[in-house]
């Protein structure tokens, strides 16, 4: 027993690294080059079914337009379908659907204007699958912004805007800030602002507390990570918690790292100005963050993204992350808690900016549902699986909503309604466990590296053999061809044995046509 022991413990950093099913190289590369990419977000900006690749640029490097690749039944090109009419010095970007008509607006940090002053975020407006390439809206004030994030801060079942504030580089300080949706319309003036002013260069929206609203986080060049609560659908203008240990943060996100049901904080910092520059998990203690991280990474460096999935289909959220001309990293999660070092890393090193999962060719995307328990208070849910490829639709107390009555975020996986249920929430909506990994570039091409894994339906109907759905005649006929003309075998072969024994042979196929013409016992 000791040997066996000793043996998988020699074993086990080989299996996690062949744990990972990407690719190391990238089997997509963009063409466009001296953009400088800095923001990815994946939505249907068509409603094709199929999601396109929204990418913002400039960073602080030069004023560059804004790109679409628009998905070609799961095909990205290799340069942009869409452009904006004139450019910008652009950070993150957020998209989602403002006006409830089903197709997704476009909105950009602006970072600095020339000469490195404040400047005016802005959004493109989708009218039917048609992006505009000329700002529909912008702010009203002028501010450094680097990141953005869609969110329904006040419970209406619309999606409001929040951006990060603040030049570090120069210590310009300004206040955090968020610009309410009015039935589909973003006000010109920001109706929060954060009390105190600082540097933040990244923020994220959870239900960090499960209290059924959204609270918001920040990171940045001040140091510390801020959360503010979310109080009865009214954001606090000073942080609830922020951490103990101050270090320059430069993206976060949210996500559960030990199957405990509450999200925890996972943060990049990078040691450019300061601190120790090291990937970073807080947990989250029944609603309450710890003030220090209970995990991080062995090494240091300029960190620029993190990104949780579950890379290897375990059950639990792994951690990929990325640096400033550096590789991508995934560590995996064992038992809770993540490894110290990486697990998989790519062959290509690249000045990371966002690390985002798609399933580009929709070969592993299946449809679910979650159901919630309502409680007349509570408006944000979260899905089992995310991030989502579609939310389909959504049905409170029994009735199917409509658009107008509730938003959501296909990438953290909430869903927040304009009115409590008070019984039960179903959410209906899509997820695929084969999604690739995909890395915006500040000093080259964007990049795309596969899943190759063959994706394994998890929906199915066991005697189902050849996979069409249902059981009949066709699933006897087709187990006969297997078993005595050297046909295909069934996809998963568990769905062929129909009566249990553990193995697959003719006594399946009587058992099957004794079912369908007999009235015998259904499949196990």
């Amino acid at each position: 027993m000791r040997l066996l022991l000793t043996l998988l413990m020699i074993l086990v950093p080989t299996f996690l690294f062949a744990a990972m099913p990407f690719t190391q190289s990238p089997v997509w590369q963009s063409t466009e080059t001296g953009v400088n990419s800095t923001g990815l977000v994946w939505q249907d900006a068509d409603q094709d079914g199929y999601l396109d690749m929204f990418v913002s640029n400039g960073n602080d490097m030069t004023s560059s337009i804004e790109f679409i690749y628009r998905n070609n039944a799961g095909v990205i090109p290799i340069t942009h379908t869409w452009g904006s009419s004139a450019g910008d010095y652009s950070g993150h970007c957020a998209v989602g659907d403002i006006n409830a008509d089903g197709y997704p607006e476009y909105f950009v940090s602006n970072y600095i204007r020339n000469g490195w002053g404040a400047t005016k975020s802005k959004m493109f407006r989708n009218d039917g699958g048609t992006v505009g390439t000329v700002p529909f809206w912008t702010t009203g004030d002028t501010l450094h912004s680097f990141a953005c994030e869609l969110g329904d801060v006040d419970g209406d079942g619309d999606l409001d805007i929040a951006f990060t504030a603040g030049e570090g580089y120069n210590g310009i300080n300004e206040r955090q800030r968020i610009y309410f949706n009015n039935g589909g319309t973003i006000s010109a003036m920001p109706g929060w602002q954060s009390h105190d002013a600082s540097y933040m260069v990244d923020l994220s929206w959870a239900d960090f507390d499960n209290d059924g609203d959204l609270d918001l986080a920040f990171c940045g060049d001040e140091g510390h990570v801020w959360l503010y609560k979310n109080t009865n659908y009214t954001l606090d203008t000073l942080p609830s918690w922020q951490s103990a240990d101050v270090s320059p943060g430069n993206t976060l996100a949210w996500g559960d790292m030990d199957g405990d049901g509450w999200l925890d904080l996972a943060v990049a910092d990078n040691n450019q100005t300061g601190g120790n520059g090291r990937f970073k998990v807080y947990k989250n203690n029944s609603g309450l963050l710890t003030t220090s991280p209970i995990w991080q990474s062995a090494t240091s460096g300029y960190g620029s993204s993190v990104c949780w999935y579950d890379f290897d289909r375990d059950g639990d959220n792994d951690l990929a992350t990325g640096r400033w001309w550096d590789v991508v990293a995934i560590y995996e999660n064992v038992g809770g808690a993540l490894t110290t070092a990486p697990v998989w890393q790519s062959s290509t090193s690249t000045v990371i900016e966002e690390i985002r999962m798609c399933d580009v060719d929709r070969d592993g995307v299946e449809s679910y549902r979650t159901a919630r328990a309502g409680n007349g208070y509570k408006k944000t849910f979260y899905v089992d699986k995310y991030p989502m490829h579609s939310l389909d639709s959504v049905r409170a107390d029994g009735t199917k909503l409509t658009l107008a009555q509730y938003c959501y975020d296909l990438n953290s996986g909430w869903v927040s309604l304009a009115t409590a249920p008070l019984d039960s929430v179903v959410l209906f909506y899509q997820y695929s466990d084969k999604q690739d990994l995909a890395v915006v570039n500040w000093d080259g091409a964007n990049l795309i590296f596969a899943d190759t894994l063959t994706h394994v339906p998890t929906h199915y109907v066991k005697g189902d053999a050849n996979g069409s759905g249902a059981v009949n005649i066709s699933d006897a006929v087709f187990l006969i061809a297997y078993i005595f003309s050297g046909g295909p075998a069934p996809n998963p072969l568990f769905l062929g044995d129909a009566n249990c024994s553990g193995s697959i042979n003719i006594s399946d196929a009587v058992y099957l046509i004794t079912y369908i013409f007999s009235g015998g016992t259904a499949p196990c």
